[in-house]
Parts: C-alpha cells; structure tokens; sequence
C-alpha cells in the first residue's frame, strides 16, 4: 500500500487516512448532493479490506469530485485494479457471490455483473437510487492508493488520478456527449493542487506517448469557444465560473508542461 508523501486534508492519499492533521480520527465526510449522499453510504457497506488486499482503487470522476466539495454531478462509481491476481480474485467473486462478495445489504443489483477482460459492470440501487458500478482492469499502468477511512474505500493515489485523467481525456475528449469532464476535472484537481506530477504524466506519456500532449491542446482549444464551455458546465450539472477556473488552471498547466 502506497505511504502518504504530504499533508493535505482533500485527498486521503496525502496523509494517513486514519488520523486527521492534529491526530484526531477523522469524521466521516459529509455530502450536500443527494445522489452523492448515497454514493457514500453505499461505499462504507463496501467489503473494504477486500478491495485493498485486490489492490482495487476507487478512482474516476466521483472519487475526485467527492474529495473536491462536488463541484459537479458524478454518478458512477469505478474502481481501478492494475493487480492481475487481485483481478482474478475480485472476478472469481463477482461471478460466485454477485454484489455480496463486495456490498453488504441494503445494496443491491438492478442487473447481473458483466464479466470479461476488461472489466466488471453492474447496476447497484440503494435507496432508489441506480448507481453504475464498474471495476476496470488498468492494463496501461501501474497504480497505487491508500485507505480512506473517511469514505471506507482504498482509494488511487494523487499522481495516478492525475496519469488515469491524462489517459481519459486523450480516449474521449472528442466525444462531445462526455462533456469534456476530463479536462474539467484534470482544471479543478489543478486549481487545488498547483502541478501536475512529473510521475503522472511520465506514466500516461509512457502508455498513449505523444497523443496525451495532442489531446490536451485539442480540447483547449475547443473550449476556447464560451459556449461549448457554457454547455459542458450545464450537462455536468456546475457552476459556469469553476469550469472557466478549471479551464484556465489546465492552460495554463500545458504551457508549463508543453509550451502551448
């Protein structure tokens, strides 16, 4: 299990995730979405210490928008997993035990898992509220995490979140549908935390080479535009001024990183 390098309150990676800065136990977080109320409640009826001994990382756009004061709506809850044999593992038990190899009741399942090479899929409800759940097998690049006591879920360390942000944004920023999130949450991680970790984009280099740079100056300059800006804002369900900040924190981060 990765250590923790920093003392920052936001990610549960930077510092032991059992304490808190003065050394007290930290509280449990608190959310003002409904949806990413449930979300919670559905991640600490998880089985814990199973997805930590599988290496299994909560990740994605959920994990940072609950670390970051939901600055936008995130409804899926994925998980990472670069361990071949915790995938082995965490599959084995999807498919023997469905959703109670991983989620203690009320949570339940709207459909079966789906099972293959890449990945576990599935629909959990709680509280009449479906929640996409995905475990995906990361074969591009090694991960590493810490446990969050304050969620009840291993979650991907700070460098890997920002490598795993660099790889989605070059599969799908030209999707207009996703609204740009990547680059989104890649600006709003950046408005917290200054840089982008050279580890980071060594690893997301390494895996998708020059088409990580390329992808960053094209949506840059796609969201040059104010109303495709004002568009992905409204679909992501946040306020208009913290995409503008998010946008200008990761422009200015590609000029640093690549002259743009």
């Amino acid at each position: 299990m990765a250590t923790a390098f920093c003392s920052s309150p936001d990610f549960p990676f930077l510092y032991p995730s059992y304490l808190s800065l003065s050394g007290n136990q930290v509280a449990i977080m608190e959310f003002r979405r409904p949806e990413h109320r449930t979300i919670a409640a559905a991640l600490r009826l998880m089985q814990a210490d199973f997805f930590l001994a599988s290496r299994c990382w909560f990740a994605g756009g959920t994990a940072i928008v609950m670390h970051l004061d939901e600055y936008r709506l995130s409804l899926d809850v994925d998980f990472l997993c670069a361990d071949g044999e915790g995938y082995r593992v965490l599959r084995t038990a999807a498919v023997e035990s469905g959703v109670r190899a991983f989620f203690g009741a009320p949570v339940t399942t709207l459909r079966d898992f789906r099972t293959d090479q890449y990945g576990l899929r599935t629909v959990l409800t709680l509280e009449g509220q479906p929640i996409r759940f995905e475990i995906v097998r990361e074969a591009r690049i090694a991960l590493e995490g810490t446990f969050d006591s304050r969620l009840n879920v291993p979650t991907l360390s700070l460098p890997d979140t920002f490598a795993e942000k660099l790889l989605a944004n070059a599969d799908r920023c030209q999707d207009r549908s996703v609204a740009y999130r990547d680059a989104i949450d890649l600006g709003m991680l950046l408005t917290r935390y200054a840089e982008i970790p050279a580890i980071a984009v060594r690893k997301a280099t390494e895996a998708y080479g020059q088409d990580i740079k390329r992808k960053i100056g094209w949506v840059l300059t796609r969201l040059e535009d104010e109303t495709e800006l004002k568009h992905a804002a409204s679909v992501l369900q946040m306020d208009g001024d913290l995409a503008v900040q998010a946008i200008t924190a990761l422009r200015g981060e590609a000029q640093r990183l690549w002259s743009f």
